[in-house]
């Protein structure tokens, strides 16, 4: 009390104390109105496929994956900037991550990332993820063989991430995201932004996330597949034709709430068995729960398992079901290395995805 009188305020330890408790308030609080809002943002099978922007809901990083998409509590390093972008809050050097997703359909999604610490400004990340649908020959009425045309449609997300950790528990991060669709001659611009919390209770080994994802606003196509030039039946015979543009609709971004937890179950020497559990709250499909299993051996070798079911009308949703993978660390040089793979099973007529991932510390 002595020397809270003569500063003007309490000791460093108290106020992080009282700062962590501040936040975890938050975050309780934060997940109360996650919980109360869920009847009024689920999505239902009837909105599946009206969104814009699908590209955003595919998950990269393969340990996140494997794991079932459990993500939002302890993930790190450049996964962390689709998962959570707080999970950067915490990162101490440089690192970089290259991952390629062998995914539904015969596409192919690539995605690279890197992320930096910035000093005491907090962590800075960027990232670019391509998905791939291939070329699709254009066929017609008349030509049902094909019209000897080609398209190839590109896919495309340019993402810049910020994320800061305020105590030794407390993290914050935001990413902003560029979407780009083009088909042909038409385009589609958007702006979706990612807001995350992570909290860490301490020696306990239990871990809180919470996430917002695509959020912004909505998404038409423009271009030039949307114009005609017609004759004005109003002109003098000869007179030049006119250009006619229409407006495509507007369609949300497929925003959705997670909030998750994590739990260090098991711990010896440098043996780690992790446990997981996530809750989404989709906003173009039914809720979905999921659930996950780390087993860390020797610091160097990890197995994982996910699971992730939806709530309801299930069977519509090719991704529910389990999810596998493994993770190996090893030295090249100076730099710490990561080689990650995860393995999807799809449902129906897919076959299943694999994903590959490497992941640099320098």
């Amino acid at each position: 009390m002595e020397r809270i009188r003569r500063n003007g305020s309490a000791p460093r330890g108290a106020r992080e104390a009282r700062a962590a408790h501040a936040a975890l308030a938050g975050f309780v609080a934060g997940g109360a109105l996650l919980l109360f809002a869920a009847a009024a943002w689920a999505g239902s099978v009837e909105r599946m496929g009206t969104n814009a922007a699908s590209e955003l809901l595919i998950g990269v990083g393969a340990r996140s994956d494997a794991l079932g998409g459990n993500a939002v509590a302890d993930v790190t390093g450049p996964e962390a900037m689709y998962w959570n972008p707080a999970g950067l809050g915490g990162l101490k050097n440089t690192e970089a991550t290259f991952t390629h997703i062998r995914n539904i359909g015969g596409t192919n999604v690539s995605y690279v990332a890197i992320v930096t610490r910035a000093s005491e400004f907090g962590t800075l990340g960027f990232s670019a993820k391509v998905l791939d649908v291939g070329d699709i020959a254009v066929t017609t009425e008349l030509a049902p063989e094909g019209t000897g045309e080609i398209l190839s449609p590109t896919f495309a997300t340019l993402g810049v991430t910020y994320a800061r950790q305020f105590t030794d528990r407390v993290s914050f991060g935001a990413t902003a995201q560029l979407v780009n669709e083009r088909i042909q001659d038409a385009q589609a611009r958007g702006l979706a932004l990612d807001f995350g919390f992570q909290y860490d209770t301490g020696p306990s080994g239990l871990k809180f996330g919470f996430v917002m994802k695509n959020f912004g606003p909505s998404m038409s196509f423009t271009g030039p597949a949307f114009e005609i030039n017609v004759p004005d039946p109003s002109a003098e015979p000869g007179s030049s034709n006119r250009t006619l543009r229409f407006s495509s609709g507007q369609n949300e971004l497929p925003s959705y709430f997670q909030i998750g937890a994590s739990y260090r179950a098991w711990s010896q020497n440098d043996n780690q068995l992790n446990l997981l559990g996530t809750f989404t709250s989709n906003n173009f499909t039914p809720d979905d729960l999921r659930a996950g299993a780390e087993m860390i051996v020797h610091r160097r070798l990890a197995l994982r398992a996910g699971y992730n079911r939806f709530t309801s009308d299930s069977d519509r949703n090719v991704f529910q079901g389990p999810s596998f993978g493994a993770g190996f660390k090893f030295k090249a040089g100076n730099s710490q290395m990561e080689f990650d793979y995860a393995q999807r099973v799809v449902r129906n007529f897919f076959d299943d995805t694999h994903e590959f991932g490497l992941k640099v510390d320098f």
